[in-house]
Order: structure tokens, then sequence, then C-alpha cells
């Protein structure tokens, strides 16, 4: 299944209303962070949005499709693809701002969704396009500016280093619970990261 496919077409009819998009997301977010995925249901959703299932419905064909578009927004949102002028920069701000929205109350989602994804392969695989393809996105976008500026050679794999760093991350809130303070990430961002794209 496509990434495509997760969201409904616009059809015909009045504008859609951009405020109950808004809603019905927050209400899908904080339904995950409280209950996990399972417990998330178009009927809990359309409660806690004030939002009738249709309206839902109208907007995405199913619970994975609202779930991930969610996600997809919140990331969105939280995690922007620096461009600061500098390699070095842009990937502290990106590491910063992916830590920064992991550990919030709503970043326990990403928590949940790991657990999930074992049992419910349809899950599994849409959030590893989705995840991968921002990500990439992101990396696109910095690794293009860095390249023009002399700062990168265009053949390194600039995906591995942002897995790289955003695993530390994840494995750090997590797992282990160590801290991640900006001087870790600079250590992160100059002894593993600029050392291999330079």
């Amino acid at each position: 299944m496509s990434q495509s496919s997760l969201t409904s077409p616009r059809t015909g009819g009045r504008p859609r209303d951009e405020s109950r998009d808004l809603a019905i997301r927050a209400a899908t977010l904080d339904l995950l962070a409280e209950l996990g995925y399972d417990g998330v249901t178009m009927d809990r959703v359309a409660a806690r949005a004030r939002s009738g299932k249709a309206t839902i419905y109208r907007r995405w064909p199913s619970k994975l499709a609202m779930v991930l578009d969610s996600i997809d927004a919140f990331a969105q949102e939280r995690m922007p693809t620096p461009n600061t002028g500098s390699l070095r920069l842009d990937l502290l701000e990106f590491l910063v701002s992916f830590h920064e929205a992991i550990r919030s109350d709503r970043g326990r989602i990403l928590a949940e969704l790991i657990s999930e994804m074992p049992r419910n392969p349809e899950l599994r695989n849409a959030l590893r396009r989705g995840l991968s393809a921002q990500r990439d996105a992101s990396w696109r976008a910095i690794a293009e500016k860095a390249v023009a500026r002399g700062e990168l050679r265009a053949e390194v794999d600039g995906s591995l280093l942002t897995e790289i760093g955003t695993a530390v991350i994840v494995q750090r809130v997590l797992l282990t619970g160590d801290p991640v303070d900006r001087a870790f990430l600079e250590t992160i961002v100059d002894e593993v990261l600029i050392r291999h794209a330079g």
C-alpha cells in the first residue's frame, strides 16, 4: 500500500474546514499517548474532537490512515528541516528538534507504536515508509545545501548518518534513560556524523 493511498481524495462540495482536521489530529495524538494504538477508535476520536464519524471518514479511509497522517503532521510541525547555512548546525538542530519531539508527552506515542509494530504488519510497514521518507527528505534538503557550499561530498550516504543520530537518541530516551543534553548531541554530530560526512 502506498503512502498516498492512506489519505482520502478530495471530492466536490463545500471547502474543507481545516480546523476540523487540526481537532481530529489533536484528538488522535492525545488518545495515542493515553491509550496506545489499540485504544484509538473512530468513536473515541470523534467524541474527543467533538466531530461526527462521517467527517472523519471523509478525510481518512481508515484508523491507520488517520493515525499516520496525525503523526506526520506532528513531526513536520515539531521537526522542521533546518536551514542555518552550516552542515554542522543543520545536523545539530535536526537532532535537537527530534529529541525535543520524542521526549514530550506526545512523543511517548513513538514508544507505543514501536511496541505495536511486531503485532501489526500494516502499521509496521506504513510507519517504516512514512518515517523513513520524512527523515530522508530532511536529509536531502540539508545535504543539497551542504554540497553546494562544499561542506559535503555528494556521494555520502546521508540517510545512514541521520539514522545513526536519531537511533542513539531513541535508545537513550526509550531504553536506557541516559541523559541527552546539547553537549551530547554536539558529540554525536562532531565525532560521528561530521567525521564521516567530510
